[in-house]
């Protein structure tokens, strides 16, 4: 049985290790489309659809000026849905308030408030209810235990590396933090800190999303998907290395 356990182990980081590389392949892809943004057959081939994405403009613009209050509340209350049931990204949030045109700073402020609702919520799940399934099989695997711990307490930096991880689960992070008894404080600004690296990278994207081969959308692209495979690349190798023995 052991060795049926470490050969799913070993699958499962390659698998992670592969997804990594996948998206590092991307990234350079995108980097490779950022030098050859202004070649003649692609620019014609960009005008043509620079016309479709103009119309669609337009009836974005006419969706803000419905109602933009509205529209904000609404992003608000994906956000906290988000907390009970993950069936979107946070990216799709962050792009969706500054693509609909919103002032940069307000899409800023109105995510930052977001994410402190998201990640408070499923914190305080935690805090009363503990960590779920997820705790439960954590703390079956002494090496994982000894890696989200130290001196009996959930590690701060660690935190910090799962927020900075665009394809880490949020929900189970935070109930696993708040089930722990982390500080709130710091788990809130510990969390804001990771994310924002990801946050202004998704908000470039959506405000330039009309203008896909600009700069202003390639790189914040890049950023995304290279900080993506690096991050689960190195967690990937971190949770595989066996701590030492006492």
């Amino acid at each position: 049985m052991k060795t049926n356990l470490e050969r799913r182990t070993r699958q499962k980081h390659s698998l992670i290790n592969l997804i990594g590389a996948l998206l590092l392949i991307v990234a350079a892809a995108l980097v490779l489309l950022l030098f050859f943004q202004n070649t003649p057959e692609l620019q014609a081939w960009y005008r043509v659809y620079q016309l479709q994405l103009q119309d669609l403009e337009m009836q974005v613009l006419g969706l803000r000026s419905s109602s933009i209050w509205l529209l904000i509340a609404a992003v608000l209350l994906l956000y906290a849905f988000k907390s009970v049931v993950s069936i979107y990204p946070i990216s799709f949030l962050c792009v969706l308030t500054a693509a609909i045109r919103l002032p940069l700073s307000l899409s800023f402020a109105v995510n930052i408030l977001g994410i402190i609702i998201l990640v408070s919520l499923r914190y305080l799940w935690g805090r009363r209810r503990g960590g779920g399934n997820l705790q439960k099989l954590l703390s079956l695997n002494r090496d994982v235990r000894t890696f989200l711990r130290h001196d009996g307490k959930a590690k701060p930096w660690l935190l910090f590396v799962f927020r900075v991880t665009p394809s880490f689960p949020v929900n189970s992070v935070s109930q696993i933090y708040g089930a722990m008894g982390f500080d709130y404080v710091d788990y809130t600004l510990i969390s804001l800190l990771g994310f924002l690296p990801k946050l202004i990278s998704y908000i470039l994207i959506g405000n330039n999303w009309q203008n896909p081969l600009s700069n202003a959308f390639l790189i914040p692209l890049i950023i995304v998907f290279t900080l993506s495979g690096l991050s689960a690349i190195g967690i990937n190798l971190a949770l595989a290395k066996r701590p030492e023995e006492d």
